[in-house]
């Protein structure tokens, strides 16, 4: 890729909050990168980065566990093969008013927490990510039953856009609450803001709240929601 491509791509991605849509040019399909896009098969379900980052490669990935547990460690990709598999199907809703349905599989947070459980004092995980991204979220809302660690999307497995080898996917919270490309989970005692509350008038909590969505989907036809998961579509 063009050193100046690359740059102008890098450039329009750190540009601008989450509600300025300026990733309307795939720039990283056929790169070594990822990063925010909205052309071609991604205008059915945008890809927002933090920055862009090189693709994870499966062999040099691993999850390291720390902070405020009993036992810290390091998993590989492999090391995920026998925890138990579930799938769902659930609509992730950006606070940009888009939403996009997509079919998620993968293994509940409790199974991470049996390999590797938090002090009596921990409250929740600091989800660190590839792109440098960082997200917040506490043990109750990782336990909800339609929290998942998905390393599967579509029945296929993630694509280094949407989150390669691992993401989480909470479908009653607004996208940024969904960090992916994790490389480290941080158990903690306190309340953490992510990147966007850190920055940005965006609540730490992140539930989705009632409004108008555009499911890309649909049409970016209007639909009304009143809060919380969307299942009605």
């Amino acid at each position: 890729m063009h050193v100046l491509a690359f740059c102008a791509a890098f450039v329009q991605s750190w540009w601008g909050w989450p509600g300025a849509a300026r990733a309307d040019t795939d720039y990283f399909s056929g790169t070594d990168f990822v990063g925010k896009t909205r052309a071609g098969k991604f205008k059915q379900f945008y890809i927002n980065y933090w920055k862009p980052m090189r693709r994870i490669q499966a062999e040099d990935w691993a999850l390291s566990i720390g902070g405020m547990c009993e036992n810290p460690l390091t998993l590989t990709l492999e090391q995920f093969q026998p925890l138990p598999l579930r799938t769902q199907t659930s609509r992730m809703k950006c606070v940009e008013c888009w939403s996009a349905k997509g079919q998620w599989s993968g293994f509940h947070f409790s199974e991470l927490m049996k390999l590797c459980p938090p002090k009596p004092e921990a409250t929740g995980v600091v989800f660190h990510c590839d792109d440098t991204y960082t997200e917040h979220l506490s043990l109750e809302d990782l336990n909800h039953h339609r929290t998942l660690m998905v390393t599967a999307m579509n029945g296929a497995p993630l694509s280094d856009e949407h989150g390669f080898p691992l993401r989480v996917i909470i479908p009653s919270k607004y996208g940024y609450k969904n960090p992916k490309a994790i490389v480290k989970i941080e158990y903690v005692s306190e309340l953490q803001y992510g990147t966007w509350s850190k920055i940005g008038p965006y609540s730490p909590d992140g539930t989705i709240l009632p409004g108008t969505d555009h499911p890309l989907d649909l049409g970016k036809t209007p639909h009304r929601i009143s809060g919380g998961e969307i299942t009605d579509y």
